[in-house]
């Protein structure tokens, strides 16, 4: 069989490119997980004793060896994902068959109807019309498969989010635009559940309504499975339209997944000019008077293209008085801004994680569909104005803060892994030298170079050499 032709991006991300091995390789992990299970089960036949060291065994990967280190923090660590959360991801697609009753043909016919809209969503999105959402078909393919790999992302991202991510009062406005199915506020409320007994208003704005109506249903089924205390569901307001339709109260949190790409693909204006317009855009939403915190998170695919206009975001956002919070690590100009004109080797800004750990669900429709995930990757920006921010201390600044930005990178000549980082002295090559063994995501915080003006650089990507 004739191997797939390499993309450019899918060699510098280090990305498996074969499609056969990683199917071969999905094949492999869900037959260990089988043989897992029913070892466990046999050991829980077996009696009590046996039982304890069964879940031991079975339990998910620890972080390897990273998580003993005081000066790091994970970006998709599992242990953070609440266990409430975790169970209704794990049983989402019950969920959805329990709201969308689903006939027994359709369940037969969901997996070609979801590679169908795969290939609508990627390769023949010319030929896609704007309303497709409105097809009942193609929604029930999206929440099946696509809301749920959504799911599985954003609460993962969002739980590992800084703690002051969020900062929502009773009685606060929020606003997802291309809200869909409700995937952003479902996963927000899975992942923060501080923030469910907070009195919130949500507008859910898009073009398609039967999306948004399918979306509240599964929204309030997950939050009837949640609740507690007598808690009450935040009020869901459905919204017509995209960015710049109005509504009737000022947001305290403006959010986007999936939208400003797809936007950007039926322009042909500049990204630059384009981020510069959609910023302001979303800036309308707040109340300008207002001292309360305003927040901004804006999420998109890991690809070179989305990534970058995630870059042109940060920048709009910033020069409008907006802090990036995460994934951040400096208020300075992006050192992964992407491949441009004047630097086109450039890196750009995604993170990502393996998905053996997804619901098994998941994965046995992944496969039937064809369309087998190893990883899972986003480009995102949480942004924020009226917070309290941290004041930098140039002169006595002792740490300095890097965000892995890559999978590990083998340097055969230094018989060491090295990893690509965001910091504010600009793009670091960050070698192991300690086996840290970071995570895609992480945030570390070394000492700061005495004169990172001096630092080595790598011969290949123009980014100083760090030892961790």
């Amino acid at each position: 069989m004739k191997k797939e032709e390499t993309k450019w991006y899918e060699k510098a991300s280090g990305k498996k490119i074969h499609k056969e091995e990683n199917i071969l390789k999905l094949k492999e992990k869900s037959a260990a997980r089988k043989s897992r299970k029913e070892a466990a089960s046999k050991d829980t036949e077996s009696g009590p004793a046996k039982n304890s060291a069964s879940k031991k065994n079975t339990a998910k990967p620890v972080r390897r060896n990273f998580t003993n280190h005081k000066s790091s923090e994970p970006m998709f660590d599992d242990a953070n994902i609440p266990k409430d959360a975790a169970k209704i991801l794990e049983d989402f697609g019950k969920i959805v068959l329990d709201t969308r009753k689903m006939s027994g043909k359709q369940k037969v016919l969901l997996p070609s109807q979801i590679k169908k809209l795969s290939h609508q969503l990627t390769d023949e999105r010319n030929t896609r019309r704007i309303g497709y959402m409105n097809d009942a078909s193609f929604v029930s393919a999206y929440i099946s498969y696509f809301m749920w790999w959504n799911l599985v992302r954003l609460t993962k991202l969002f739980s590992n989010l800084p703690s002051n991510a969020f900062e929502l009062k009773d009685g606060d406005i929020c606003l997802d635009i291309g809200s869909g199915p409700l995937t952003v506020p479902l996963a927000l409320w899975l992942s923060r559940p501080e923030l469910r007994s907070k009195k919130l208003t949500f507008y859910v704005m898009d073009l398609s309504q039967t999306a948004l109506a399918a979306g509240e249903e599964i929204f309030l089924s997950v939050a009837a499975k949640t609740i507690k205390n007598n808690e009450e569901p935040w009020k869901i307001i459905r919204v017509k339209g995209a960015l710049g339709t109005g509504i009737k109260e000022k947001a305290s949190l403006v959010t986007s997944a999936n939208v400003f790409n797809e936007l950007a693909q039926s322009s042909e204006m500049q990204s630059d000019y384009l981020a510069k317009v959609w910023s302001g855009d979303l800036e309308k939403y707040f109340d300008k008077d207002s001292s309360s915190a305003q927040t901004v998170l804006i999420i998109e695919p890991g690809d070179p293209k989305s990534a970058r206009l995630v870059s042109l975001m940060r920048d709009a956002l910033i020069r409008r008085g907006f802090m990036p919070l995460s994934p951040c690590p400096h208020m300075h100009s992006c050192p992964m801004e992407g491949r441009t004109s004047s630097n086109p080797s450039g890196k750009w800004c995604n993170f990502a994680f393996d998905t053996s750990n997804c619901p098994e669900e998941l994965l046995r429709l992944s496969e039937k569909a064809n369309l087998s995930k190893e990883r899972a990757v986003l480009s995102f920006i949480l942004a924020a104005k009226n917070k309290t921010a941290k004041t930098e201390d140039k002169e006595n600044k002792k740490s300095l803060s890097l965000r892995v930005a890559s999978d590990f990178i083998k340097l055969p000549e230094l018989h060491k892994s090295a990893y690509y980082c965001c910091s504010e002295i600009g793009l670091v090559l960050a070698i192991d030298k300690t086996n840290r063994r970071p995570e895609n995501g992480d945030l570390l915080t070394v000492k700061m170079p005495e004169k990172p003006e001096n630092l080595m650089k790598d011969k290949k990507s123009g980014a100083l050499i760090i030892d961790i």
